[in-house]
């Protein structure tokens, strides 16, 4: 009997962490999709363009996890379908967010080759790697000996899928690494650190490393939750905070590329009114995936206008 209470209030916890982070995934697009209809809808497609559409969209795609959760009458085979189908949107979630923030990196190094070799061999091996945590774990996903005809509860009986925390934990470490380099080598090439102590709005340059630092704490906070519900909660409830996780770095990775439209746009002040500047800020609009570095009074720096056509 105490195991059938235990496995109702297992389900009920999934219940509302599911519907909770579908409702974040609600509200973050409305409450932004104004900036999306400015920055997204209605410009030339470009790789930017595809990245933000992705960061936007693809987390919908957590309602499966609902389905599975919620459903009444679904066979065992359909739960642990619906479970491995979902477990692998969160999968691609985490590979966009890693796209991201290399593709940042890639960016504001001016597309070295040095930095690409780099950069696509740590890729390629996340992936892979990622890959294969994903694999051990659906090996330990079983059902519990009595279903409850309330939706599935799925029990994980093995914790594998640590090795994927671990791998997008260094991806993004690797990331902000490369970015506060060239953010310091630039603020050593223009002899200052903070381009607002010379009466100057920041350069984009700096709004990257700054917005990355914000990014990585947050992330590196719900991560590190995860290891630690990964290692001590009962088996019914190891994944939780996954889909969770993956929704909310999705929501920070669309936030890090309005932010860069923003500041492009608007780079002394406040961007609250979309409806002014519309044409000046058309022609200034820049793509920060190919940032070029140029001489500026005989010193290198890097340009904060970007080739437009992009986003």
């Amino acid at each position: 009997m105490d195991s059938i209470v235990t496995d109702f209030r297992d389900l009920q916890i999934y219940q509302y962490t599911m519907v909770a982070t579908f409702a974040l995934i609600c509200y973050e697009y409305f409450i932004k999709l104004e900036a999306e209809v400015r920055y997204l809808w209605g410009r030339r497609f470009s790789f930017g363009g595809a990245l933000l559409a992705m960061c936007r969209y693809l987390p919908f795609a957590n309602y499966l996890q609902i389905y599975v959760y919620v459903s009444v009458g679904l066979d065992p085979v359909g739960c642990v379908r619906g479970y491995r189908a979902s477990a692998c949107v969160v999968y691609v979630e985490f590979i966009l967010s890693v796209t991201v923030l290399f593709t940042r990196a890639y960016a504001v190094w001016g597309g070295t080759r040095s930095v690409f070799t780099v950069l696509a061999f740590v890729y390629a091996g996340s992936i892979a790697g990622a890959a294969y945590s994903l694999f051990l774990f659906f090996r330990g996903v079983s059902l519990p000996p009595i279903q409850i005809p309330d939706g599935c509860l799925i029990q994980i009986l093995n914790d594998d899928i640590w090795i994927a925390l671990a791998l997008l934990i260094f991806c993004e470490s690797l990331a902000l690494s490369l970015l506060l380099v060239r953010s310091l080598q630039h603020a050593r090439d223009t002899k200052s650190l903070h381009d607002s102590s010379s009466g100057r709005p920041p350069s984009i340059l700096t709004v990257m490393a700054r917005d990355g630092m914000g990014y990585f704490a947050c992330t590196l906070v719900i991560t590190t939750s995860n290891l630690v519900v990964l290692a001590r909660v009962t088996p019914n409830l190891r994944d939780f905070l996954l889909v969770t996780q993956s929704a909310i770095q999705g929501i920070l990775c669309s936030r890090l590329l309005f932010h860069i439209h923003t500041v492009n746009e608007f780079p002394g002040g406040t961007s609250g009114d979309y409806s002014s500047g519309t044409d000046s800020s058309q022609s200034r609009s820049v793509q920060f995936y190919d940032i070029e570095l140029a001489n500026r009074q005989g010193s290198k720096a890097i340009e904060d206008s970007i080739v437009s056509d992009s986003f």
